[in-house]
């Protein structure tokens, strides 16, 4: 067992002495009083830091709202189908407020505007500069390389869209049959069936439902699809 603590005794003396957090609390006053002039530069910018921190925080806010308000109107003329000006609005848009979320979708609904314009070829430059912007999601990206492909068709870049489809093809999101048939299409045109109909047979095993299946069905022997939709 342990032996007892022994008690501390303390004499009068002792208490009276100061203790630790008296005594340092007295120097930093001490030091502050004679660097008086350090304090109020530290204290001030301090306070101009967090000052600039405030007005950064409310300028990308009201950029962020003005943004919203300009994509909104742009998108109002897309659903309109007026495609020049909303294909205007959203480069305005991207071009004034490129820091924004919203900005920075404006090039991927320019190019759906301007692909409906049409213009192919200026939807291609639009779809490429929102996919250098290093899209925030895959399927925004699937989505943007779906577009740039068919652009690349329209103009006759058929080796482009083959590109484009390509990589939409290999990435998950809800273009992928969209982009293995535009891919196997171009594989037919190009005499290179054996690559379509692997393709086809890739998109048969996700179970596609209405035109999707009405061209499988039709590009597939009938044989060779039912042994497709059964190994899913």
């Amino acid at each position: 067992m342990a032996p007892p603590a022994g008690r501390i005794k303390l004499d009068r003396k002792a208490l009276r002495e100061p203790d630790e957090f008296q005594t340092l609390t007295r120097q930093v006053g001490k030091w502050a009083e004679a660097n008086r002039t350090t304090v109020v530069a530290v204290v001030a910018a301090a306070l101009a830091l967090a000052a600039v921190a405030a007005g950064v925080n409310w300028y990308r806010a009201s950029q962020s709202a003005s943004a919203a308000v300009r994509f909104q109107a742009a998108y109002d003329d897309f659903q309109a189908s007026r495609w020049a000006e909303a294909a205007d609005g959203f480069a305005g848009l991207a071009r004034d407020y490129p820091r924004t979320p919203y900005g920075r979708l404006a090039s991927l609904y320019e190019g759906h505007a301007l692909s409906r314009k049409p213009d192919p070829a200026a939807a291609a430059t639009a779809y490429g500069e929102f996919l250098s912007g290093s899209p925030p999601t895959d399927y925004l990206r699937q989505e943007a390389l779906v577009g740039l492909a068919r652009a690349r068709e329209a103009t006759g870049d058929a080796a482009g869209a083959r590109d484009a489809y390509e990589q939409a093809a290999v990435l998950d999101g809800p273009f992928r049959s969209d982009a293995r048939l535009s891919l196997a299409r171009l594989y037919e045109a190009a005499g290179q069936p054996d690559k379509a109909k692997e393709l086809y047979l890739a998109v048969l095993k996700e179970s596609p439902t209405g035109f999707a299946r009405t061209v499988l069905e039709a590009k597939i022997p009938a044989d060779v699809a039912t042994a497709g939709g059964e190994s899913r």
